[in-house]
């Protein structure tokens, strides 16, 4: 078995990661975009997304924990390799869900094709900086528990100064301003736009800093030694 089918597989038999990837979505899908939501369903799609994207990369903290790393990289395979693979094993299915979700917005919920595809973009990008975020993360932490717990306050805080729990518009401009420096933050300020304007020049600069954010991550996580 490929490192990329491994990885998926050992992805989906994450409890945590099919509550948030399967579960969830469901659940706001059918409940959260009725009349009376003020449309933040949007924005807790994307916080799920985070928690979802992360645990499905996180099986490259469980290798390094267990010393698996040292016996793949004892085999034909380059670090890089490996990484790329546990990155595309983590991205597809997420993208994957994506495109569902969208789909059913489109038919459940009205949502225009054009709406629908700018969601399923910027819920795309906030995705693979997270995996990005779950790759760095491994090379922080040495105790998996550890880690979770860390990662569950983090996502917390996260969400609540980046207005993905809380509208962006009631937030203290020191608050604001400190969660711009985080991608939750450029997530919920595409979403505003979107559902306020459409594809403007606020929109588009939101998706340029997750990708920044996303390449960041994925070279620091990358070039990070696991072993």
């Amino acid at each position: 078995m490929t490192v990329f089918k491994f990885a998926m597989k050992r992805g989906f038999m994450n409890p945590t990661s099919l509550v948030f990837n399967c579960l969830f979505p469901v659940v706001a899908l059918i409940l959260l975009f009725g009349e009376d939501s003020g449309g933040r369903g949007y924005y807790m799609l994307a916080f799920a997304i985070m928690f979802g994207a992360f645990f499905m990369a996180s099986g490259v903290q469980h290798d390094k924990l267990e010393g698996v790393i040292v016996r793949i990289m004892a085999g034909p395979i380059t670090m890089r390799n490996y990484l790329l693979q546990n990155l595309l094993a983590a991205v597809a299915p997420m993208i994957g869900l994506i495109t569902v979700m969208c789909v059913v917005g489109i038919f459940l919920h009205g949502w225009g094709m054009t709406f629908a595809i700018g969601l399923a973009v910027c819920y795309s990008f906030i995705a693979v900086t997270s995996i990005g975020l779950s790759f760095v993360w491994s090379c922080l932490f040495k105790d998996k528990e550890a880690s979770n717990i860390a990662f569950s306050f983090l996502m917390m805080f996260i969400g609540l100064i980046s207005g993905l729990i809380l509208p962006l518009s009631i937030l203290p401009a020191p608050v604001f301003y400190a969660g711009a420096l985080f991608p939750a933050h450029w997530a919920a300020r595409a979403i505003e736009a979107l559902l306020e304007y459409g594809f403007t020049g606020m929109y588009w600069l939101s998706i340029l800093a997750m990708f920044l954010f996303a390449v960041a991550y994925l070279l620091y996580g990358g070039k990070r030694r696991l072993i």
